[in-house]
Formats: structure tokens, sequence, C-alpha cells
């Protein structure tokens, strides 16, 4: 009876053992790229982050309605291919961003604060 008890107790413990890790598992939210385009009008320089504000327009971001507004390239995270005209003014820039990120970070008299954009290049070529 003792062994029998004893059998059952390992069988449980490594069921427990073996089901508990995967109980722990989360779901990953995938990172969603969105496609952009558009032709450069200016560009400022991130005083506090290092990155570079660059202000389209037209901006085209995947849809029918053409808008005008800002992204963010980032020398550490974007990956920049073709011509490395990245911010120059009358280039047509085409890509993937992520939206919603901040990544532009400008000094204004006591600190460092976000300067709103509309994402966060992730590839970008440039004409």
């Amino acid at each position: 009876m003792k062994s029998k008890l004893i059998i059952v107790s390992i069988f449980f413990i490594t069921c427990v053992g073996l089901f508990l890790p995967a109980l722990s598992v989360k779901a990953q939210v995938p990172i969603v790229e969105r496609p952009f385009g558009g032709v450069v009008s200016f560009s400022l320089p991130c005083t506090c982050s290092g990155n570079l504000w660059v202000w389209f327009t037209p901006l085209y971001l995947g849809g029918p309605v053409v808008v005008t507004g800002p992204l963010v390239y980032s020398p550490f995270y974007t990956t920049l291919y073709a011509n490395f005209r990245i911010g120059v003014p009358t280039t047509w820039h085409l890509g993937s961003y992520l939206p919603g990120v901040q990544a532009c970070w400008m000094y204004a008299v006591v600190g460092c604060f976000p300067f709103p954009a509309t994402g966060l290049m992730t590839k970008v070529g440039t004409n």
C-alpha cells in the first residue's frame, strides 16, 4: 500500500513539474508594422534622444487618405536602405513604421520632453 502511494506521489509531482511551466506562458503580441511613403518637407534633430524628426508632405500611410505629418528616424533602430539620404528635403522616402511610438525627445528649459510624432520608422529607403 505504501509503495502505491509513493508511485502515485511521484507521478503527481512529475505531472505538475511538466505542466506548470506551460501554464505560465503568455501569448506575445506581434509587432505590426505599417507601410508609409512621402516627400520630406523638413527635418529636425532630436536634441536629447539623438534621433531625427522628419516632416512629410504628403504622407501616405497605406490608406486612401493622404495626410501630412512627422515620423521619427532612429539610427539605432531603423534599417536604412537605398541612397542613405534620410531627412533631406524633397526626397521620397518609402518604408514601414510602428505607429504611436514616441522616440523623439527635445531639450526645453529644464529637461527633455517628448516631441509628438506619428510613429517610429523601422525600415526606410530614399531616392
